[in-house]
This record gives C-alpha cells, structure tokens and sequence, in this order.
C-alpha cells in the first residue's frame, strides 16, 4: 500500500475515534474498507438480534453500507443470524479473521439443517469473502465488523496481516458508538432478584436439563417449569435461556451444585 493510502486509513481511523453517532462513524468504516477494496461493511451488534442496526435517522447501517434491498429484507425475514456462519466463528475466537464465500456458504447449510433457511451471501451473489473482527459484548452478546469483498482478485489474507491492527481498532470503535446510545444499558449494574425456585430452575437449564425433565426434579408441571424460567428470562433481561444462564453465571446468582432426586 502506498503512503497516500495509508495516510487516508489513518484519517478515517482518526475520523472513526472522533465520530459521535452513528451516522459519522458508519461513514469512516466504510471509507476504511474502500480504501482497501472491500466495498461492503457489515455491522451486527448482537447475533442473537433478528433487526438490522439502524442509525439514528432510522436508516439502516446496511442500506449506507450499500447492500441490496434484498439482501437486507432475506436478513430480517429468514431471521438469518440463526444460521450465520461468521457468528458461528465468531462466539469461539476473539481474534479477526479471513472467510471465503463458498466455505462459509457450506457452513451455514450444516447450521441450517432442515430447516430450510438459505444463507445468502454467497458466490452466486458476487460475494467473494471478508474479514471479521469479533466483537465480545455486555450482557454476553456477540456481535461483528467486517468487510466483505466482491473482488475474486483481492488477497484478503495479505490484507489482514498488513491491517489488522487497525480494523480491530476501527471495530472495537464502531461498537463503542452502538453500544453508547442503549437506553438499557444502566439497567445492568441493577441488582437483580430471582427467587429461588426461579434459580433452582434455571440452575437445571444451565446443567443441560429440558423443561419436562426440570419439572420432574421439582415435583410441578412442564408449564409451571417453563413458566419460571421465562420468568428468570425476563428479569435478567436475557432475549433466551442460553444468555439467561450466561447472565446469571456471571452475577453469581447460578447455584454450584443441584442434588438430583
């Protein structure tokens, strides 16, 4: 990369740090990713989210990012960070990465299952691969920035090594400004009171345990099972059971031990 291109990437990075909505900092990372020939940033705050990140004049990142209409509804209709591969990678690695479309294709056919869901960023649609950074989250969300290219030519791997730093730099950024206009996010530092058979069940969802199996350690229906854990789900402000427990865990309110009888 010359020094002219450089010098534009250190701009955008510093334009990045100084951005104060989202509207500012999805111009910088999309500025970064061209300078490097990856024509389309994709932000997800949370991959346990179905809605496209909008910015605050109600536009979707992805629209400004210049993604196709129809590819930003099959991403909200066919609730595709279910089965999205690069999540996938993402929950197991805090380090960015390199993708090709077609691995990452087969990938999201093995998530789906019989499902029926169909992963669309694939080579039939001009995609060639991308570079993610993962993004490890509060209330133990994971979410993404990358960019993603278009060009069969362009050596992403080379890209990563030389830029790395800086993309990570740039994500990490971009998050911050997301996650500093929640409006929940002072509700974490709140003390959270479950009761104890709120606990206890969801201390046997956190073992592995169904809702009818849970109903029968506690001597109650599989609705009255169900029916508390929804309920510790709801306190904890979890959106399901998976990060419920995380949460949980993490606030120790997660019993060590539960004596089977």
């Amino acid at each position: 990369m010359n020094a002219s291109a450089h010098r534009r990437l250190q701009r955008a990075l510093e334009g990045l740090e100084a951005a104060k909505d989202l509207l500012s900092a999805a111009a910088q990372v999309k500025a970064i990713g061209m300078d490097l020939g990856l024509t389309h940033p994709a932000v997800v705050d949370d991959y346990s989210r179905r809605r496209l990140l909008t910015a605050e004049n109600g536009c979707a990142l992805a629209e400004l990012f210049g993604w196709e209409a129809e590819i930003q509804a099959e991403w909200e209709d066919y609730s595709l960070t279910r089965i999205c591969p690069v999540g996938a990678v993402c929950r197991v690695t805090t380090r960015p990465f390199t993708w090709d479309a077609a691995t990452m294709a087969e990938l999201a056919r093995e998530i789906a299952g019989r499902s029926g869901q169909r992963w669309n960023l694939t080579p039939e649609r001009g995609i060639v691969g991308g570079i993610s950074v993962p993004i490890h989250l509060p209330r133990c969300g994971v979410g993404t920035v990358g960019w993603i290219s278009r060009d069969p030519d362009l050596d992403l791997d080379a890209i990563l090594s030389e830029h790395g730093n800086l993309l990570r730099l740039a994500a990490m950024r971009m998050m911050d400004i997301v996650y500093a206009g929640r409006e929940d996010e002072g509700s974490e530092s709140l003390p959270t009171v479950l009761s104890q058979r709120e606990i206890e069940c969801l201390t046997w969802v956190a073992l592995g345990r169904t809702d009818a199996e849970v109903a029968g350690l506690i001597h109650r229906s599989t609705t009255t099972a169900r029916f508390h854990v929804e309920n510790a789900i709801s306190k904890l402000g979890a959106r399901n059971r998976t990060q419920a427990v995380a949460i949980a865990c993490q606030r120790g309110l997660i019993q060590p031990t539960c004596d089977d009888h």
